[in-house]
């Protein structure tokens, strides 16, 4: 069954692929050469077509030596990417917001990776890759952020072979390809047309595109240029004619047309497609490829680029390493070994041990002092063989010394062992560095063109409320609210007017790029030289208004802790970065806001001292009133006393009254009862009544 025919959007792209294979086919090849032998594949196949298979082939392989320290320099010096306001709608407290959002995007997306593989392929092979790309931050949100992704193959990107600008920022076309497996491929897009998987040529048919067993989808990325009208307003505003607002909120707000012309207006393309299908299809925002090329030297020579790496001019100089120590290998292995002269009948009786001298550490080699006819002779010597050819070796140094002229790095094991000072060390270190020191100014602007994607599709994917985590210079994180609507009173009028907060989508920003040693390094260079400060007569006055940032930088446990504690009694250390206060005039405040205090207190202490004298005079008064307050309670207290004594002592006198009256009371009824009954008794006897009263009188 033949292929099937690409539809128009697709054959793009792979036209596109034909177009980039043939313009960068030189330099794809000369590449791979490079990567394969900075990987240990340095003998090129007549060399050791002609050796055979029992002659040595040693690989030293000085080179990956010398890249490893040209990249590990590179990760103590990461450029970094610091956002600027280029107009006046543009704030600057923003710029450090977006700022911290670009490094929050680099660690989240680990972005030090890609940068570091670009860097790396390109000082071996002479260029490298990473892309920008948004994800959502998880499936049940519509937030996205933005990640920088690795290219761990810069041969599956096909870069605009047009692009002459060092940052690829003029690129209008990109391929990106990847080989999925072909039953992810039918699941994630059923019933796509995959085509037949006949095998033809590498560039002229579609098995470019489909295998056996996987099939290849391209991320297609294309600049389309549409002639537009541009509309100047009143405001200074510049807008494309399908942007504009309605023309009555214009009016409304006082704003006019004030000029028109014909423009172009850049739009961004993203493909996903199969060399014969588009699957998915959207418009990226920007005006920019979000694929980023590294180039570690490019060259244009009879109208072609030439690109490579450190590797290439190095091949030569690393294959005579490799053959001279390999000659000078083989030529000691094939040298007859160390050998005895004696006389003969020296070795009777001990022949096994002489034989095998030279294989076997024995202690004790015995001989006879005679030989056969009974002579005396002298002991056995050794006949040292041959050394090293003197040509080989000189060769070889010279080889090496060559290998390091041709990558700019010396060994400093070869120069003259001399004192030098510490100047001395650091421009022989710096001259190395420079050597090379176009790869990282070239991986600066590239990085500098991925700043400036990334504030242009800041205010796309990051245009609703939000807590965001931003990360500082220091690398400490920090959460703010992007675009977090509020509200203010007009001063003019009064009335309330809506605001936004940390607004990332308005204004024009910019990229600079700052370089040299991280935040680290400067930290510790920081602290050298404030020691040094602190024995000079500034130092004192360095201390009182500085004390926590020095113990900040330094690098020893809970070093910011105490920073934090010293910052609490440092009115000047306690400067609010988000205030609309510009941070000069706050330390202003807080100086006077200290002084304030300090007269406060002295006040105060002025008033308590005046209170203490008052109370010392008080308290003296007091006590005599209450002296005198004392007196008087106990005159009253003793009159009470004698009162109450008198009134118990009449109380006494009529109770005892009391009861001698009522003693004689009964007393006198007592008489009278006994009256009644002895009248009773005599009446009962009779008689007389005289008698009678007088026998009573007398019985009582």
């Amino acid at each position: 069954m033949a292929d099937p025919k690409p539809d128009n959007k697709a054959s793009d792209a792979v036209e596109f692929l034909r177009r980039s294979q043939d313009a960068d086919n030189d330099n794809r090849t000369k590449a791979l050469v490079d990567l394969q032998f900075v990987n240990g594949d340095q003998w090129p196949a007549y060399a050791m077509a002609s050796r055979g298979l029992e002659r040595p082939q040693l690989t030293i392989n000085e080179i990956a030596s010398y890249i490893r320290q040209v990249t590990n320099n590179q990760k103590q010096q990461r450029p970094r990417i610091k956002a600027q306001p280029t107009n006046d709608q543009a704030d600057v407290k923003v710029a450090k917001v977006i700022t911290g959002l670009i490094r929050h995007i680099q660690v989240n997306s680990n972005a030090d990776t890609a940068f570091d593989t670009a860097f790396e392929y390109g000082a071996k092979m002479g260029w490298g890759y990473w892309r920008l790309l948004a994800k959502y931050v998880d499936d049940k949100s519509f937030d996205q952020e933005i990640y920088i992704e690795t290219i761990n193959n810069p041969f599956s990107v096909y870069f605009d072979p047009n692009s002459t600008l060092l940052d690829g920022s003029d690129a209008q076309e990109c391929l990106y390809t990847d080989l999925i497996p072909k039953k992810d491929f039918e699941r994630m897009y059923p019933g796509a047309d995959m085509g037949s998987f006949n095998e033809r040529s590498t560039g002229d048919s579609n098995s470019d595109w489909v295998t056996e067993h996987d099939i290849r989808l391209a991320e297609y990325y294309r600049v389309e240029k549409i002639k537009a009208k541009l509309i100047r307003l009143s405001d200074g505003t510049s807008l494309y004619e399908d942007e504009m607002p309605p023309m009555e909120l214009l009016r409304k707000a006082g704003i006019s047309v004030v000029g028109d012309r014909e423009s172009i207006k850049r739009k961004v393309m993203w493909r996903k497609q199969t060399g014969f299908q588009v699957l998915e299809e959207k418009e990226l925002p920007g005006k920019w490829i979000p694929m980023i090329p590294f180039y570690w030297n490019r060259t244009w020579i009879d109208g072609r680029k030439i690109i490579k790496g450190i590797t290439r001019d190095a091949i030569d100089p690393q294959r005579m390493v490799n053959f001279w120590n390999t000659a000078i290998t083989e030529s000691l292995a094939l040298a007859p070994k160390a050998k005895w002269l004696m006389a003969e009948g020296q070795d009777e009786g001990h022949e096994n041990e002489w034989k095998n001298a030279n294989l076997a550490p024995n202690p004790v080699l015995r001989y006879k002092t005679t030989d056969i006819d009974g002579k005396d002779v002298p002991p056995p010597e050794r006949v040292q063989p041959e050394p090293p050819p003197t040509g080989a070796m000189e060769a070889l140094m010279g080889a090496s010394q060559n290998l390091q002229r041709v990558i700019g790095m010396f060994d400093p094991a070869v120069r003259a062992q001399t004192d030098k000072s510490g100047k001395a060390i650091n421009a022989e270190r710096s001259q190395a560095e420079n050597s090379n020191f176009h790869g990282y100014d070239n991986l600066t602007v590239s990085m500098r063109h991925t700043g400036r994607v990334i504030l242009s599709w800041i205010p796309t994917y990051y245009d609703t409320q939000r807590v965001q985590r931003i990360i500082g210079d220091d690398g400490k994180a920090d959460l703010v609210t992007l675009n977090e609507q509020g509200t203010k009173q007009d001063p003019q009028t009064g009335n309330p007017i809506t605001t936004v907060l940390n607004d990332v989508t308005v204004g024009e920003y910019d990229v600079v790029m700052e370089t040299g040693p991280g935040y680290d390094t400067k930290r510790q260079e920081g602290v050298d030289s404030m020691m040094q400060l602190m024995d000079t007569p500034i130092g004192e006055k360095v201390a009182q208004v500085g004390d926590d940032l020095l113990v900040r930088w330094m690098d020893f446990p809970g070093a910011d802790v105490l920073a934090d504690r010293l910052a609490a009694s440092n009115p000047l250390s306690q400067i609010d970065d988000k205030s609309d206060i510009p941070p000069q005039v706050q330390m202003q405040l807080k100086a006077l806001q200290q002084q304030l205090q300090q007269a406060g207190q002295t006040i105060q202490q002025l008033q308590l001292e005046q209170k203490y004298r008052m109370s010392i005079e008080q308290m003296k008064q007091a006590g005599q009133t209450q002296r005198t307050h004392m007196q008087e309670v106990v005159k009253a207290h003793d009159i009470e006393t004698e009162s109450q004594s008198h009134q118990m002592d009449v109380a006494a006198e009529v109770h005892t009254k009391a009861h001698d009256a009522a003693l004689g009371y009964k007393k006198a009824i007592d008489v009278e009862e006994i009256r009644a009954h002895l009248a009773l008794l005599l009446d009962k006897l009779g008689g007389d009544r005289e008698v009678k009263d007088e026998a009573i009188e007398n019985a009582v």
